[in-house]
């Protein structure tokens, strides 16, 4: 089968990381690329708790760009391991179940699916299981080097378990969830990213009716923040921050509440929107007053970061979304200074504690427990449970304008430069699409 690899070469990564920036072709066009179309065998199931799947759609992510421009911060290599078929971002038909498998529960071959990616204790065979695998927070494995597989957080950084990228993958049933059939496509390929931004959202959810929120940044992620606080229902004013003017259209689109765009947009909507009063130090840039109660931060560069520390107001929580790397020179006085609450979030998993207004629409959704006594004893729900039932709810929320792009496999450098050269293009969300599956 046909598969799109990442070979990692280490003279490439690092003459990409020297000169990608004044080149960037260096990432994409061979010989300098480390990606390469590949003719490899199809993937055997691993066991009878295994399903084949022939991915339909499957998404390019700001996860795989970071890896493609050697941006990714090198602390996860361990973790990782190459070559490896990227995509993690999927929608595809369940094609085959693992012989012996009694049952793969309520999924069916031939019924569309989207996958949790992760690699965790059960999928690696692993007794006990780890702290977080237990708890249902997989995406925390702590054991995603050890294991019948080689290294690999999720699906996409594996070399022996192919991703999304590729004519057919495996992924263990139990992490495998159905597609309601109110959802087209491209709506099912989103699940993913928008269980990123819904379980960044319930980590930071507002406490008060009215609070103030800001999203740095208006990418896939950031736009995938907005959706979420809509569809979820939070009763809070949504600023963003873009950088583009499709940007700032797509974010009004998913229901923000105010947009601001340029270099200092984020102090510009701090000073409109909450009030702050700059004040200059003796030594260094100015410092605020006030601010944002929340702020979710998904670019994770050095100048978002710090402007997040500076512009959220005591007592107030950041949320770290974006993929936030090695970060020099910050000055965290305002975290301790101003007692704030510093959130990461990246993945998703079983949600052990929702608000009391999610809660209860999801409860009462079909299949679901409808009755305190029920619910107490039902597992939490995981994540792309609530991703799924959100937009079933939703049919007319416009998230699939998110997918601007679509590309074949055959032309993953086209679809690879034009996320490089992502603003001149008005590139939000990238997809490959299968239409031979």
């Amino acid at each position: 089968m046909k598969a799109v690899r990442y070979h990692l070469s280490i003279p490439r990564y690092l003459l990409q990381r020297a000169l990608g920036r004044r080149w960037p072709a260096l990432y994409y066009r061979a010989p300098f690329s480390c990606l390469r179309l590949d003719e490899i065998a199809p993937p055997a199931l691993p066991g009878p708790g295994w399903g084949r799947i022939r991915p339909r759609l499957a998404g390019i992510c700001g996860t795989d760009m970071g890896t493609i421009t050697g941006k990714n911060s090198p602390s996860l290599s361990p973790f990782v391991s190459f070559p490896a078929v990227l995509g993690h971002e999927v929608v595809g038909e369940l094609v085959e179940v693992g012989s012996g498998a009694a049952t793969a529960g309520p999924l069916q071959v031939g019924q569309r699916v989207v996958i949790d990616p992760a690699l965790p204790c059960h999928a690696r065979e692993l007794t006990p299981a780890c702290p977080a695998c237990q708890r249902g927070e997989t995406y925390l494995c702590e054991r995603t080097a050890d294991g019948r597989f080689a290294p690999g957080i999720i699906l996409g950084f594996c070399r022996d378990l192919p991703g999304a990228w590729a004519e057919e993958m495996v992924a263990p049933l139990d992490q495998m969830f159905d597609v309601p059939d109110e959802l087209s496509d491209e709506q099912a390929v989103l699940v993913e990213p928008l269980s990123v931004a819904i379980r960044a959202v319930l980590r930071g959810w507002p406490k008060t009716r009215g609070e103030q929120v800001l999203v740095m940044g208006a990418g896939t992620i950031g736009l995938s923040l907005v959706a979420a606080l809509r569809l979820l229902g939070a009763a809070a004013h949504v600023t963003v921050t873009a950088r583009y003017g499709f940007q700032e259209e797509m974010a009004y689109r998913l229901g923000a509440d105010k947009v601001y765009r340029g270099r200092e947009a984020a102090l510009a909507a701090a000073r409109q929107e909450v009030g702050v009063r700059s004040y200059r130090p003796v030594l260094g840039p100015p410092v605020y007053t006030s601010g944002f109660d929340t702020i979710f931060d998904s670019i994770g560069s050095h100048a978002t970061v710090d402007q997040a520390l500076r512009l959220t107001r005591a007592g107030g929580r950041v949320v770290l979304v974006g993929a936030a790397g090695q970060l020099p020179a910050l000055d965290w006085t305002f975290v301790w200074s101003r007692e704030l609450s510093i959130i990461g979030s990246c993945g998703y998993g079983r949600e052990h504690q929702l608000p009391a207004s999610v809660a209860s629409w999801f409860a009462a959704s079909p299949g679901r427990p409808r009755t305190p006594t029920q619910a107490s004893t039902s597992p939490a729900p995981h994540t792309f449970e609530i991703t799924l039932e959100a937009l079933r709810r939703h049919p007319d929320y416009p998230v699939a304008d998110l997918v601007t792009h679509r590309f074949p496999l055959a032309a993953f450098r086209q679809a690879v430069a034009l996320n490089v050269h992502h603003g001149a293009h008005k590139v939000i969300k990238t997809i490959f699409e299968f239409k031979n599956n």
